[in-house]
């Protein structure tokens, strides 16, 4: 099957076939890479040669969709969180029924990360982004630490601890208190 391959290529023909073959089928059958660390969908060669996304981490854009589903199912780019240069993120479009590759399709909700906080509230009074659900990437949800925790949701170390708010929770320490920090 190789040999005809590589001959049709000779020939000019089916490069699209090569192209398949040599990026994907190839690789995989040669370095197993069948593996896929971060369980986006994807093998971690896929990631590397192909799409150049990062093989860590599900979410390379951190726009709200796994790499695999941009690529298979939305047709979005995984480096881009916002495909169609609207302003949402194309993970926000996703789960509001809006097509993030059509910029005139705009996402419909008043709550458009789905964290409870209404959109007007999270941009009005708490100054987090409406869009994500954890607007300081600490590792707890804007509702988590507005409702439960009682943390700065715009600040990564509410306390100034030096110890992020969701790894004090982790570690079932105060996030908010500056004396209670993971050893």
């Amino acid at each position: 099957m190789i040999r005809t391959l590589f001959r049709r290529l000779f020939l000019g023909r089916y490069r699209d076939v090569l192209l398949i073959c040599c990026c994907i089928s190839l690789p995989n059958a040669l370095w197993g890479a069948s593996v896929d660390s971060d369980n986006d969908g994807l093998s971690d060669i896929e990631e590397a040669k192909i799409y150049k996304t990062d093989s860590q981490l599900a979410d390379t854009d951190t726009d709200g969709l796994p790499d695999g589903q941009e690529i298979a199912e939305y047709f979005t780019d995984p480096l881009l969180t916002d495909t169609d240069g609207d302003g949402f993120l194309d993970g926000v479009e996703a789960r509001n029924n809006s097509d993030p590759t059509d910029s005139e399709s705009i996402p419909q909700s008043d709550d458009l990360d789905g964290d409870g906080i209404p959109n007007k509230e999270e941009t009005e009074q708490y100054k987090t982004d409406p869009q994500r659900v954890d607007s300081d990437f600490d590792g707890l949800t804007d509702s988590q630490e507005i409702d439960v925790y009682f943390t700065n949701p715009i600040a990564v170390d509410t306390d100034g601890d030096k110890f992020w708010d969701g790894e004090e929770v982790k570690a079932n320490t105060d996030p908010a208190n500056a004396e209670s920090h993971p050893k």
